[in-house]
């Protein structure tokens, strides 16, 4: 027999079926002994609430011990739900990867798209900009801080996916002179294609030198930017493990932060999650892009680019639209 106290209480409403059947029966004895058996089926029916009424009690302490555990457990082991509009993907906590606090209830967006994210108390909690590239091309700086730009990510450099050769982006240094001029806080990124560790040292010097060169006053990270090209025609990275992608991001956030620049590194949830180790890079802020009207990544970031298609004041054609989350 069981000895599980939530089910104990259907055997005793077993018995007293039996003993309302017994009850029923005794109808066919003598009524000198009716008595007797009907008082003894209304004290074992009594007995039997009893028992029952004891045992509800029971269950219910117990029903409240086991949600009570099974709270802790899942506070111990969460399970986060990504959620990137087309599918709803299940995954475990990641290891030594911090949370965010981010209230995305207080996140307000304007006309054109320009958001801004609001502390409990209603304080302003992050700051509005873009990232540029010789995509953009020529750029009215003054227009954009006029439409309230209020930092710039510029693109310095890349890797070529096919050649693998080093290259610096051909506005970079307009760029990062007209925003400078017109009073826009920057930072800057590197395209990288690396694919092992020594590649991804070379091109954390290439940037410390370009940096020096150009004599750049950073006031917002140096961004180490590993993607998968989405164009058409065979990538020197395919089928690069995750493993590497993080040991080359490590190398080249380590070798940017021992020259004085503070580093970031930039990528999607999908690819943060699943190719990325998070618990690894913890000590790096990340740059996390997803296109939608809310952030629902539960790790904490640090810039979020939320639009590849906005509008600028300044610029021709579309632009990447990102907030900076202060302290």
């Amino acid at each position: 027999m069981s000895k599980n106290p939530l089910t104990m209480p259907c055997v005793i409403l077993s018995a007293m079926t039996a003993v309302m059947v017994g009850t029923t029966c005794v109808f066919i004895i003598k009524n000198s002994e009716l008595n007797d058996e009907i008082v003894a089926a209304n004290v074992s029916l009594a007995a039997a609430d009893s028992e029952i009424f004891e045992l509800r009690s029971a269950a219910s302490e117990m029903s409240e011990t086991t949600s009570e555990t099974s709270a802790d457990r899942a506070i111990e082991n969460p399970f986060y739900i990504y959620d990137n509009g087309i599918d709803l993907i299940e995954y475990p906590p990641v290891e030594g990867a911090a949370l965010n606090d981010y209230d995305m209830s207080l996140l307000e967006t304007d006309n054109k798209k320009h958001k801004t994210l609001f502390g409990a108390d209603g304080e302003k909690r992050s700051r509005f900009g873009i990232d540029v590239s010789s995509y953009q091309q020529n750029i009215d700086w003054q227009a954009v801080k006029a439409d309230g730009v209020e930092f710039a990510i510029i693109r310095m450099g890349y890797r070529g996916y096919e050649t693998g050769q080093l290259c610096e982006d051909k506005y970079f240094r307009r760029n990062l002179e007209g925003a400078a001029s017109a009073g826009i806080g920057t930072g800057v990124y590197f395209f990288s294609q690396a694919i092992t560790e020594e590649e991804a040292a070379e091109e954390a010097d290439y940037v410390i030198s370009l940096l020096k060169e150009t004599g750049a006053e950073l006031s917002f990270p140096v961004i180490f930017d590993w993607e998968f090209p989405t164009d058409e025609g065979p990538a020197r990275t395919e089928g690069l493990a995750g493993e590497m992608q993080t040991l080359c991001c490590r190398t080249f956030c380590d070798k940017i932060r021992a020259a004085g620049y503070e580093p970031m590194y930039y990528s999607t949830i999908n690819t943060a999650l699943f190719r990325y180790d998070m618990g690894e890079l913890s000590d790096i802020p990340l740059w996390i892009a997803e296109y939608s009207k809310e952030c629902n990544f539960t790790y904490n970031y640090k810039m979020w680019q939320y639009s590849c298609s906005g509008v600028v004041d300044g610029i021709e054609g579309l632009v990447d639209l990102n907030i900076f989350i202060n302290e």
